[in-house]
């Protein structure tokens, strides 16, 4: 018996084929994080422009509810359609969230109300919920150890490519054809089509299959589509276990469990918030006309910084890039909360960089959740944990307008520093080094015994 953090990767590598498969998987399930950034940008931009609430009678209430509906939607979807993944599996549940995505996308042509827009959005977003807790699951269950976080860091740079895609749309459809909203609230539905046709064939996942007794037809996927043995990675150490949703709050796991929600919780509140409403910041900051425009170059800095902590994530790990950038994104709130003593320009560098602190950090939402649960609880975790998130998400989304109008810049960016600031200080405390372990090795039940949550290796048992 020997002991290592990690099962090497074989000599030879991944063969064409498994590597041809593996990016088949990333860019089928990379597209639902590309579509869920889309339609959070979407309904930003047409809420931005004036056309929208000209035409349909959108007031202040309702435009709060619409920011918030896909967002209260990802709650639902996350929390229920998780622990329905478990027990049913992957494949079926992939196809049909992404098919309800695209009815109620296509229906946003012919929305004449406001509340229409809520409860399209709402269905979007229990959709959406669902995809999160079943995409990064099934990729993480495929993909090898060494380069888990490569494949996985891909999809949340898709969610911020999405954004950035769907908000330049929205921003030449504001600035060149403003009612044409409509379009801009549709315009999910294109990317939600080639997802579905890129979808078509995927098998289940190999670990779900073994968790779920199915071993031979584990082993045929596994020999089919990743050329190799039950005997590679870990994949033969899978253990037969029940879906028992308690679990994820039981003493093996309770820690993870609020580790994964709160970190998850305070990226996205702040980030969520002052996207959705970044020209109404850059206004308060004293960008003035020049808002709009601002707006868009910080997506493309938060899609830059989400590029970057992608290429060092399976470089320097995974703690490293929570831990510092959440500090960093404090200290940039805090001190575009001195906005109105500082240069407008040096206003907007802290902005910014807050933007792009956000985006390094961003990435792991898709990683963490995925690697400190087991196959059996994978997709309950990973729903309960983005419906937590997508909860203070709706939360910021909703608050901050009202305490932009009321309180001023200055206690609006005070309040979304301290957010930040306690997610550091929580991912200080219970970040674990997870970077090339196995997937049973890391969401194994006693994987948080000894030096693992102080972020010491895992030693996991060779025969």
């Amino acid at each position: 018996m020997s002991t290592a953090a990690a099962i090497p990767p074989t000599p030879a590598g991944p063969s064409h084929h498994t590597r041809r498969f593996l990016r088949r998987l990333t860019v089928a399930t990379g597209g639902g994080m590309f579509v869920d950034g889309f339609v959070f940008a979407s309904v930003a931009s047409a809420l931005a422009g004036s056309a929208m609430a000209r035409d349909i009678g959108v007031t202040s209430t309702w435009n709060s509810l619409i920011s918030s509906s896909t967002l209260i939607g990802t709650f639902f979807g996350g929390l229920l359609l998780g622990y329905v993944t478990d027990r049913l599996g992957r494949r079926p549940m992939f196809t049909i969230d992404l098919s309800v995505f695209l009815a109620s996308a296509l229906l946003m042509l012919f929305v004449t109300s406001p509340w229409m827009v809520f409860a399209l959005g709402l269905i979007m977003g229990v959709a959406v919920g669902a995809d999160y807790s079943i995409g990064s699951p099934l990729l993480a269950e495929f993909a090898p150890s060494e380069k888990r976080g490569h494949y996985l860091g891909i999809l949340e740079i898709l969610w911020n490519v999405g954004y950035v895609v769907a908000y330049l749309l929205g921003y030449i459809i504001n600035t060149t054809w403003p009612g044409a909203w409509h379009i801009t609230l549709a315009a999910s539905a294109v990317p939600a089509v080639f997802c579905l046709l890129i979808r078509h064939g995927l098998p289940e996942s190999p670990r779900w299959l073994i968790s779920k007794g199915r071993r031979d037809e584990a082993v045929a996927v596994i020999e089919r589509d990743l050329g190799t043995t039950l005997d590679s990675e870990d994949f033969g150490s899978e253990e037969i276990e029940q879906t028992r949703y308690r679990e994820l709050f039981s003493g093996a796991y309770l820690r993870r469990t609020v580790f994964v929600c709160t970190f998850w919780i305070c990226i996205v509140l702040p980030y969520f918030a002052l996207t959705f409403f970044q020209p109404a910041v850059l206004r308060a900051i004293g960008l003035g006309g020049n808002a709009l425009a601002g707006a868009l170059i910080g997506t493309i800095v938060a899609l830059t910084g989400a590029a970057t902590g992608w290429w060092l994530v399976d470089r320097v790990g995974r703690r490293t890039i929570l831990v510092w950038p959440m500090f960093g994104c404090a200290l940039a709130l805090f001190l575009v909360s001195l906005g109105h003593v500082l240069p407008v320009w040096l206003a907007t560098v802290c902005f910014f960089g807050y933007l792009f602190s956000y985006g390094i950090m961003s990435i792991l939402p898709g990683i963490y959740p995925d690697e400190v649960f087991p196959t059996s609880i994978r997709t309950s975790g990973v729903g309960l944990a983005s419906a937590a998130s997508r909860i203070g998400a709706a939360i910021g989304t909703f608050l901050l307008p009202v305490s932009l109008d009321h309180l001023g810049l200055s206690w609006s960016m005070i309040f979304m520093a301290a957010v930040s600031l306690v997610g550091g200080i929580t991912a200080l405390m219970w970040a674990p080094e997870t970077n090339g372990l196995q997937l049973t090795a890391t969401g194994h039940r006693e994987a948080d015994t000894g030096g693992w949550w102080s972020t010491k290796p895992v030693l996991v048992q060779d025969s």
